[in-house]
């Protein structure tokens, strides 16, 4: 399946910090990474606007991040403190970012935006290429709910007030574990399609893919603060190092 991986954040880019600027409590998620990196030098693939690298690089870390979208590197080169950010963009499935890393960071789900697991296992093997020998790969991921979708569908309301409504449609394919997603924003602005496509995987698969690709897992939580990961756990940070 062939996807372009800037696609996202020409779409997303506008919004995005509005979004989720706020979604994780970032100082647990640089306290997270830095108690795994040693010399202090991460590469974050797929980083955006900043969104972590920005925090990471405030906790005295190393940071160069990666991501193939200029729409969304160039939000990030104006935020204050991205002189401290090696940035290159690239397609993080394939691109050379020197190194080597105490620590490669795949952050929210975005591994799911590579859209077939080959795609996922070349992702994988390239972080290893990146990783010290004794360094670490973080990878963070909603654990998938079946239960979402009734007959393969799913419609509901992300925003709703006074300007405008925000809708969420996906479709799901158990089989590819493909999930296919619009938001439809109607506001004074018209009405604005923003298209995304997700290949995700469960934990077990994830594990099954690092090991393929040269790694083995060895921690697990449910989030960045070292929660128990449960089978009620609806999300997930796996850590890997080379086997």
């Amino acid at each position: 399946m062939q996807v372009d991986p800037a696609a996202y954040g020409r779409m997303w880019a506008e919004d995005y910090d509005a979004l989720f600027e706020h979604r994780d409590d970032t100082a647990a998620i640089a306290s997270f990474v830095k108690a795994l990196a040693p010399g202090g030098r991460v590469l974050e693939l797929g980083v955006g606007t900043g969104r972590v690298a920005l925090p990471l690089a405030a906790a005295g870390l190393i940071v160069t991040g990666v991501d193939a979208s200029k729409e969304m590197l160039d939000r990030l080169q104006g935020r204050s403190g991205a002189e401290q950010i090696e940035v290159i963009q690239g397609d993080f499935v394939t691109v050379d970012a020197g190194g080597p890393y105490d620590v490669v960071l795949i952050a929210f789900s975005t591994l799911y935006l590579v859209p077939d697991q080959q795609g996922q296992l070349d992702c994988l093997a390239n972080a290893r290429r990146h990783l010290k020998p004794d360094g670490s790969l973080v990878v963070e991921a909603f654990v998938p709910d079946h239960s979402r979708w009734v007959r393969g569908q799913n419609i509901s309301i992300g925003s709703l007030d006074d300007s405008g409504v925000t809708l969420k449609l996906s479709v799901h394919d158990p089989v590819g574990q493909v999930i296919s997603i619009q938001d439809v924003m109607v506001d004074a602005r018209g009405t604005t399609l923003r298209p995304n496509l997700l290949r995700y995987f469960w934990p077990a698969e994830l594990d099954a893919m690092a090991l393929a690709s040269g790694m083995r897992r060895v921690r697990r939580t449910a989030d960045w603060t070292g929660a128990t990961f449960t089978a009620q756990s609806t999300s997930h940070v796996s850590v890997f190092e080379r086997s």
